[in-house]
């Protein structure tokens, strides 16, 4: 994301996808002090490959000492300087130029700006009560005991104390396929690899023609028990809709885990799935939530060793 830094006083600014200065408080992203300054003064904005900027003030807008053109939409490059409205205002300075990126912005005093990456769980990884993430469209999700919905720009994300606001950017399809190139993915499969004693739960995921080795870890257990119960459904007869949901409160006592825990556990999966899927890959929801219940969204599962299927009938 680029970042615009203030050389008076070292106040940093995420540069949004428009991003409009000027001195009206409620209609600008970042308010100029400066009486030279207007109202709504100027605005740098993303055009899918450039930074360009575009002045709509009395006064002006200084690019390294030079009035920007009116009118027009003008690229700017790494280290320039700006002034907005004289140049004996506060300078400002761009440090890179890199694409916007999705952020939550606080609506609660005290909290931190962040930026979407690829996972997010709020309001810390200890306590992970909602989780962020993207879709195979791309698209940011907000899921929670509540359930999933797909964020718009400008939705407010948190609970309790600890509330944030959603800030929406997306990339043009030509910086897409450019930084992207992401797959279309459906097929989703997973092999567990159970030692006898249920000690070690080792876990290979199947995503298009990719293989996933995910190696032995704690949490592989609890995904264990999720996909027992997609398959004992399937025997059963349930539809796919039915199979395999689990209700919370018999997952926690089964694992012996509060829901905080569950929660963690299932974060750290995903982090560890995003961490090891090649980055050409859209990760396709591997959990589903509704109201009291969890399930593995795969029914392409094969499980060796460990105990039979039987025994949990």
């Amino acid at each position: 994301m680029a970042i615009l830094l203030n050389l008076n006083t070292q106040d940093e600014v995420n540069l949004l996808v428009q991003h409009v200065f000027g001195r009206h408080r409620g209609a600008t992203n970042t308010e100029l002090t400066n009486l030279d300054a207007s109202r709504l003064h100027a605005t740098i904005l993303w055009d899918g490959e450039h930074w360009l900027l575009q002045d709509s003030s009395t006064n002006g807008t200084f690019v390294n000492g030079k009035l920007a053109p009116k009118g027009t939409k003008m690229p700017l490059s790494l280290d320039d300087k700006l002034n907005f409205g004289s140049l004996q205002a506060e300078t400002w300075q761009l440090l890179n130029l890199d694409a916007p990126k999705s952020m939550l912005v606080p609506q609660t005093p005290g909290l931190k700006q962040l930026m979407l990456e690829d996972i997010m769980v709020l309001p810390s990884e200890e306590s992970p009560e909602i989780t962020l993430y993207q879709n195979t469209c791309g698209n940011w999700v907000c899921e929670s005991a509540a359930g999933i919905s797909e964020l718009k720009n400008g939705d407010l994300v948190g609970a309790h104390e600890h509330i944030w606001r959603f800030v929406e950017t997306k990339p043009s399809e030509a910086t897409r396929v450019v930084s992207g190139n992401y797959q279309q993915l459906t097929r989703l499969g997973m092999t567990f690899d159970v030692s006898q004693d249920e000690e070690h739960v080792a876990l290979t995921v199947q995503m298009g023609e990719h293989l996933i080795n995910l190696e032995q870890r704690n949490h592989h257990y609890l995904l264990l028990l999720l996909a027992r119960q997609r398959l004992t459904d399937k025997e059963a007869g349930l539809i796919k809709a039915d199979q395999g949901w689990l209700d919370k409160e018999v997952l926690g006592k089964m694992l012996k885990l509060n829901e905080n825990h569950i929660n963690i556990q299932i974060y750290r999966f995903r982090k560890q799935l995003i961490s090891a899927a090649p980055q050409c890959l859209a990760l396709p929801q591997a959990i589903e939530r509704r109201s009291g219940e969890i399930r593995l969204a795969c029914d392409s599962i094969e499980i060796n060793g460990g105990m039979q299927l039987s025994a949990f009938n």
